[in-house]
């Protein structure tokens, strides 16, 4: 993978895409950090396939769509696509509202002393 600003991606639009068609990912930063990814079709087509894939797994599990669009939407963490496998556990029922509830409360991670 290669790191380019913004400007040089800019200048050199042209050959960044006939480097992302040929497989290369180039990661477009400003201010050193990435804001975008420039990827060929082939790797967009295999990452929305896994994507697909996913979401069709999760379903067969049990996993509700709304939670899913959640996840999709960053509103709950990724992790929460799984809670379809353990739904049924009476002692996990709210787990979901629970976790979205403190993660919306918290605005800071705590620090640790070491």
């Amino acid at each position: 993978m290669d790191y380019i600003n913004v400007a040089d991606a800019k200048s050199r639009f042209s050959e960044l895409i006939s480097r992302a068609a040929a497989g290369e990912r180039i990661i477009i930063q400003r201010r050193q950090r990435p804001v975008a990814v420039l990827i060929g079709s082939s790797d967009l087509e295999r990452l929305e396939r896994a994507a697909d894939a996913a979401l069709r797994l999760a379903l067969a599990l049990g996993q509700n769509r709304e939670t899913l669009e959640k996840v999709e939407r960053r509103e709950l963490h990724p992790a929460m696509a799984a809670f379809g496998l353990w739904q049924e556990e009476a002692d996990l029922a709210n787990l979901v509202d629970k976790i979205a509830e403190l993660r919306q409360g918290s605005t800071s991670r705590p620090t640790i002393d070491l």
